[in-house]
């Protein structure tokens, strides 16, 4: 069965990124109320798809990237009685890790996973100054190049609309196995090392693993 989701809508250009720091113990507690927070996501109008990810190296941290038309839709789904009401069942679960931010998604090559269980790398971009073109234009040619060797659902490039400069590029791959081996890949290790990351930055960022947990998509 292919686990790739077919129904994901990749025009939906409006991102929000939010990050959960939940206590000792409480992972359950926490994950039981994403579900209750799901069935109002997935009832929103304009919203189009959601991801919840889970530390590998940090077991209490959680990241939920949503997807929405664009961000009147957020604000309406984000001031509503429904989701205050599900935001208030967390009290004493978790606490927000640092600021939500919002991102436009600017490039997605593949198909997201639409069921839980891929295995996640997040990688934050701080981009030299005139350096941005170059770097969106080398992730297009790395997106592509990844994708022909198998392995990996998805790759996207998210930018920050706080300023030009800040990006996060998620990769979802089917297993840890399928990441290491595309590191391996001659022609990807080809390209890494023609262009390596300090064209874009002064110092080469680190990734981070997460498996996913929960995938939402619109109710139907």
């Amino acid at each position: 069965m292919d686990s790739r989701n077919p129904k994901e809508n990749e025009s939906a250009s409006y991102a929000v990124r939010t990050e959960f720091l939940v206590g000792s113990g409480r992972a359950h507690d926490f994950e039981a109320c994403w579900l209750e927070t799901r069935g109002v996501l997935t009832a929103a109008p304009g919203f189009r798809s959601e991801v919840l990810l889970n530390g590998l190296g940090y077991l209490g941290k959680y990241v939920s990237i949503t997807k929405w038309d664009g961000r009147d839709a957020f604000a309406a789904f984000y001031r509503s009685p429904a989701f205050r009401e599900t935001a208030r069942s967390g009290n004493g679960v978790y606490t927000i890790n640092r600021l939500e931010e919002a991102y436009e998604v600017i490039l997605s090559v593949g198909q997201p996973p639409r069921a839980p269980g891929a295995w996640c790398q997040l990688v934050e971009w701080n981009i030299k100054a005139g350096a941005a073109a170059k770097f969106e234009a080398s992730r297009k040619t790395l997106f592509d190049l990844r994708q022909q060797h198998g392995g990996i659902f998805v790759s996207q490039l998210f930018r920050f609309l706080g300023n030009s400069s800040q990006y996060f590029v998620m990769q979802a791959y089917e297993n840890r196995d399928a990441e290491s081996a595309g590191r391996t890949v001659p022609q990807i290790q080809a390209f890494f090392a023609a262009h390596p990351a300090t064209e874009y930055v002064t110092q080469a960022p680190v990734g981070e693993y997460y498996t996913t947990v929960e995938i939402a998509s619109p109710a139907t």
